[in-house]
């Protein structure tokens, strides 16, 4: 389902209405430590920076077992590569096992929020060991019911080989491709 917001209120660009697909959009606020989660749940902001390529927002944690979730966005990649923290130090997801969870996204911004739509398709990183491509299912259900467009869906299927590829040149390592691809912007 499509929500249409009015101009002036969550999903303006340039005073034009903007569709925002129901919980699909994580809004950050950019001057404020709130942000709206993509169920509609308001939540804490502990850090936001902001640099060319990259966003970097830490909140509290979503379950047990750690203390805060942490999510790099790159916007130029369509990704946002989300870690578990404990007290400051990555750890493993409690349940899953996985180092990093990355969601292939779309990210736009207005005067005061930060957009990040998850577009279906999401990669399980286990640090120097493998990946996982996930709900591929999601993705094609999305395109057949026509809630994504055909060029959403190449751009997003692009961003997913482009990444898979860096990180296999990676050695499977998301902290090599941080600091060879991720903040550089050096594409392969």
């Amino acid at each position: 389902m499509v929500v249409y917001m009015k101009s002036g209120s969550y999903g303006q660009a340039g005073g034009a209405f903007v569709a925002l697909r129901e919980g699909r959009v994580q809004q950050i606020h950019k001057r404020e430590e709130r942000g709206i989660d993509r169920s509609n749940e308001p939540f804490v902001i502990e850090k936001l920076v902001r640099r060319p390529g990259l966003v970097v927002v830490q909140r509290p944690a979503f379950e047990q077992g750690y203390t805060n979730h942490l999510r790099e966005i790159y916007p130029q990649w369509g990704i946002a590569v989300s870690t578990c923290m404990d007290k400051g130090v990555p750890v493993k997801h409690p349940r899953l096992r996985f180092d990093h969870y990355v969601d292939l996204v779309k990210v736009w911004e207005d005067q005061e929020y930060i957009y990040v739509e998850d577009m279906y398709v999401d990669v399980l990183l286990y640090e120097r060991s493998y990946y996982h491509i996930i709900d591929l299912e999601e993705f094609g259900q999305a395109i057949f019911s026509r809630q994504m467009s055909l060029a959403e869906a190449r751009r997003v299927l692009d961003n997913t080989q482009r990444f898979v590829d860096s990180f296999k040149r990676s050695r499977l390592s998301y902290q090599v491709w941080k600091h060879k691809y991720g903040v550089h912007r050096r594409y392969p």
